[in-house]
């Protein structure tokens, strides 16, 4: 009678995982067809094909024309006529400095230019973080602290010493590396930055501030104007290349700049562009709405490196709740905002192995699962 029972019980048990696994296994199923569903339709959204950006840039080219031929914005894009004076003409010699400031750090950087044809020597540069206190300061505690640092390097790299180098004014270059009016988040930022055009007042104070800082350090450099840094690569492009009238930066922000046949060099600050033909998916709509600026910078959130990654951490979020891609509980790591960065999303784009294993170890890395 035992050996019935337990038979009995053996071959129920066996039914019952049977039943189960069946069910699991139409479950996963189910899962895994919403997966491709989300992911199908994220991909068919975000497409750009060739005819969509023949219309996107048929878009832009009238939000150009339009905002060139008007004194006030009419359009998304502002074609700031540069501060910048001139370009490189590429027969330039000697030892150069330049300063980069970005969001929270800068760049100080010096090289030795041989004119034309001639490779770039003597190349030194420095990135120095800006503590907290400074950032939450004024300009002018800003670019104190910038001219001490600048006065440090130049001492540990001094400029040639010519018969007349030591009475002559250097020009610095300085240029800005991210759209300047979203520099800081605090509203107790160092500078309200903005995007600066020719004859701008601000721009003319800021470059008086950081001139008066570079002279109380004892510095003989000046400033001449404040320049976004893709115009900074349009100088830099030029000095190789006469040819060369356009440059545009694709990194943590988006732009480009250009010159026009007068020589005019504008800034085009294409990052706020926006227009209904722009590939724009519930997972765009949603960052934008819930980023500090929503409604502008459509464009370079659409491109840059400061939002891709976030992108695609809110498409894997939709795909746990809704699939339990990571399991049947959400990793509280995949439901932090930028915590998947860009850098990382591009490493697993890359990973050709067959087992995918550098997603595997990024998924684990950033989110604490290797997904489900």
């Amino acid at each position: 009678m035992r050996k019935e029972v337990v038979v009995a019980a053996a071959v129920t048990a066996v039914a019952v995982v049977a039943v189960l696994v069946r069910q699991y296994s139409r479950k996963k199923a189910r899962q895994w067809r919403q997966t491709q569903r989300i992911l199908r339709k994220f991909a068919r959204e975000s497409a750009t094909p060739v005819p969509k950006l023949w219309e996107v840039a048929n878009a832009m080219v009238s939000d150009m024309q339009a905002s060139l031929a008007s004194q006030e914005e009419t359009g998304t894009l502002s074609m700031l006529v540069s501060c910048a004076a001139s370009l490189p003409k590429g027969d330039e010699r000697g030892l150069y400095y330049g300063v980069n400031l970005r969001g929270t750090n800068f760049l100080i950087l010096c090289a030795r230019l041989g004119g034309r044809n001639e490779p770039i020597s003597d190349l030194h540069r420095k990135e120095i973080s800006i503590p907290p206190n400074v950032l939450i300061g004024t300009s002018q505690e800003l670019f104190d602290y910038i001219a001490a640092e600048l006065a440090k390097f130049v001492s540990e790299h001094p400029p040639d010493d010519t018969p007349d180098a030591s009475e002559r004014e250097r020009k610095l270059g300085f240029t800005v590396s991210y759209p300047v009016d979203q520099a800081a988040a605090t509203s107790g930022s160092a500078i309200k930055w903005k995007s600066f055009s020719a004859n701008d007042t601000v721009e003319k104070a800021l470059v008086n501030d950081i001139n008066r800082a570079l002279e109380e350090h004892g510095l003989k450099f000046r400033v001449l104007s404040l320049v976004d840094d893709t115009v900074g690569n349009l100088a830099g492009g030029r000095y190789y290349n006469n040819g060369i009238v356009a440059s545009v930066t694709l990194a943590m922000g988006s732009n480009a700049a250009y010159v026009e046949p007068e020589e005019a060099i504008i800034n085009t600050e294409w990052g706020n562009f926006n227009c209904s033909n722009l590939p724009i998916t519930e997972f765009d709509s949603s960052l934008d709405a819930e980023s500090s600026n929503p409604g502008s910078r459509i464009f370079e959130k659409l491109t840059s490196a400061m939002y891709l990654g976030e992108i695609v951490r809110r498409v894997l979020l939709k795909m746990a709740q809704e699939t339990a891609l990571f399991g049947d509980v959400v990793p509280p790591e995949l439901a932090t905002p930028y915590q998947l960065r860009s850098p990382d999303m591009a490493a697993m784009h890359q990973d050709t192995s067959e087992d995918h294993d550098v997603v595997g170890e990024k998924l684990k890395e950033i989110f604490g699962g290797g997904g489900g």
